[in-house]
């Protein structure tokens, strides 16, 4: 992860671009099986409402009399005829609508993240030439000194002192011999009152989370070694709240911590971490010989709030001055700057998954629908070349055939979208400290519009097909 201390990364060959490769696939594989059996359970559904629709059309036509009206029941009276078929085009639709959702909601989520936020303008200060960063703790006062007294005052961040934080990053391990990851705890390190005020997702809670996490930072303000964990890390840990540990620290040899848990954090949020007090870490520090190998690269990043970006650019000058900060020298960019340098290490499966998978994808589904519709269109011959006969235009059949795909795609897009936004809520994928990508509201506008749209791409050729059928040729068959 961007800043994450050298010791605590691989030896030799980094495999983790195919490990994460690899995870994701599996998780597409895992998100494909869940959505098929969602849309199995949700096909009585499907057919409930297919149903009231097909009543309210049926009381429409008896009303009216129009010929719309009645070209939509010929319509529901098709995909009656092979339930099996208009099963299999449903969870083709609803497979696909939900894995897209899934990979939109993650590709919003980077966008979101690499995005700068006038009115939430965030700068990182890191090492300008190494990477990880580590630089000396003392950079933390001499840098808020700069930023309080050293800009104008009306480029100064509006908190003051609570819009500035420093991250150090600490991982430890349960067991001092055999460290493993599911012994292993990765914590960040910095002032309690400022993770609700400066971490990105807990700067918003409300309700019940918000007391929750309050509670925590409370108790480790008054206890420096007080820590807040992440739900699913308490159970792959085995602890719970209320429990002390010791950890053996990783990135910090021959450094003990001993912790107790008072709290965890909201669900979804930060997960596999925790929090601890950046107080204990500088006691600790001080108890450790003056050539202890982390004293001088115990900081990682600091984290700054500014009312702008000409706030910014004023204070990144002032940075780059090297009778500020020149041993080592650092460097200060925006933090979707320094995210999207971070996510760069993953920018060819991004890449991969909106312009390879997604359209894949749909291409794919396209295809089988086509296939699906195609089979019941030549099934269907004879029924349409006597609608010909009663009067119906070749736009009417073709319609017919684009009106049954269209409606489908609808419902399964819709259900698919609606399942995704209120039944998952949050898509729990560990990437560094980013723990879960909230499904956007958007999705339930473009799930119904995906599933309408490959639909009708899907049932064009057939359709098609269907408008051009000639009532001598089938009428010569079958006699």
């Amino acid at each position: 992860m961007y800043g994450i201390p050298q010791e605590m990364g691989p030896v030799g060959f980094d495999p983790s671009i195919f490990l994460l490769s690899g995870y994701l696939l599996g998780m597409l594989v895992g998100l494909i099986s869940l959505a098929l059996v969602v849309g199995l359970v949700t096909l009585p559904l499907f057919f409930f409402v297919l149903f009231l629709i097909e009543q309210v059309s049926r009381v429409v036509a008896g009303t009216t009399g129009a010929f719309v009206s009645k070209l939509v029941l010929i319509m529901f009276r098709g995909l009656r005829r092979s339930p099996l078929r208009t099963s299999l085009t449903y969870l083709a639709l609803f497979v696909l609508t939900t894995v897209l959702v899934f990979l939109y909601t993650i590709l919003t989520f980077i966008g979101n993240v690499t995005a700068e936020k006038e009115a939430n303008f965030k700068a990182i200060v890191t090492h300008k030439t190494v990477i990880p960063s580590q630089i000396k703790p003392g950079y933390y006062n001499q840098f808020k000194d700069l930023v309080l007294n050293g800009l104008p005052p009306d480029m100064r961040p509006v908190n003051g002192e609570n819009d500035i934080m420093s991250w150090s990053f600490v991982g430890g391990s349960t067991d001092p011999i055999n460290k493993r990851p599911d012994n292993a705890l990765f914590m960040f390190c910095m002032e309690p009152q400022k993770i609700t005020t400066m971490m990105d997702g807990l700067d918003d809670l409300t309700g019940d989370e918000k007391r929750i996490i309050d509670d925590g930072i409370e108790k480790m303000l008054a206890n420096k070694q007080a820590i807040v964990v992440s739900q699913s890390r308490l159970k792959k840990l085995n602890v719970r709240v209320g429990q002390k540990i010791k950890l053996y620290g990783l990135n910090y040899p021959d450094m003990i911590f001993e912790f107790e848990i008072v709290g965890s954090l909201p669900d979804g949020k930060y997960e596999g971490v925790g929090f601890m007090n950046k107080d204990y870490l500088d006691q600790l520090l001080k108890t450790m010989p003056a050539d202890y190998l982390m004293q001088d690269k115990a900081l990682n990043l600091i984290w700054v709030r500014l009312p702008n970006k000409m706030a910014f650019e004023r204070l990144s000058a002032m940075v780059d001055d090297p009778k500020n900060f020149n041993s080592p020298p650092i460097k200060m960019e925006t933090a979707s700057s320094g995210i999207g340098s971070w996510m760069e290490a993953y920018k060819d499966i991004f890449f991969g998954m909106k312009y390879i998978l997604t359209p894949a994808m749909v291409g794919i589904m396209c295809l089988v629908i086509a296939n699906a519709i195609s089979i019941g269109v030549r099934e269907r011959r004879t029924e349409m070349a006597v609608l010909k006969v009663l009067g119906f235009q070749p736009r009417h059949v073709m319609a017919l055939v684009l009106g049954e795909a269209v409606l489908v795609g609808l419902l399964a897009g819709g259900m698919a979208a609606f399942l995704s936004w209120f039944g998952i809520g949050n898509l729990k994928m560990q990437i560094a400290f980013f723990g879960a990508f909230i499904v956007p509201w958007q999705a339930l506008v473009y799930g119904p519009a995906l599933g309408v749209g490959v639909a009708f791409l899907g049932s064009l050729g057939p359709a098609l097909s269907a408008k051009n059928v000639r009532v001598a040729e089938v009428f010569a068959r079958v006699a």
